[in-house]
């Protein structure tokens, strides 16, 4: 069995659940089945910590926001990231994005407008 996370809409309710099924079309046929809500999404769950989240005092920095871009491919999405350390940077930043993420399967390859909330 798997984890899932499915989100359902309906009006301007948007619903998340998490549940456990043997594939993503049991899941689908589950809800077409039981409610009234549209499946708009359905996710499996690979990576999950159940352990105590640290206490919130605050030493963090709020917010950044940026665009990460590949130059190659001529394409661009924002980035919104909270409670930043405060020992990280922005150059940092860029290097990690550069380094673990892509857009539309491409790589990476800077960051533009950034801006930090403190």
């Amino acid at each position: 069995m798997s984890l899932y996370r499915v989100q359902l809409k309906q009006g301007s309710r948007t619903i998340v659940n998490h549940i456990e099924a043997k594939s993503v079309q049991d899941v689908l046929n589950f809800f077409n089945k039981v409610s009234t809500m549209q499946v708009s999404e359905i996710l499996e769950v690979k990576y999950q910590d159940k352990t105590q989240p640290p206490v919130d005092d605050f030493n963090y920095k709020k917010l950044f926001k940026g665009f990460i871009r590949n130059e190659d491919a001529g394409i661009s999405k924002q980035i919104v990231l909270q409670n930043i350390k405060q020992s990280v940077n922005e150059k940092e930043i860029y290097e990690a994005c550069k380094n673990y993420l892509e857009i539309n399967s491409h790589k990476v390859t800077g960051v533009y407008c950034s801006l930090f909330k403190i």
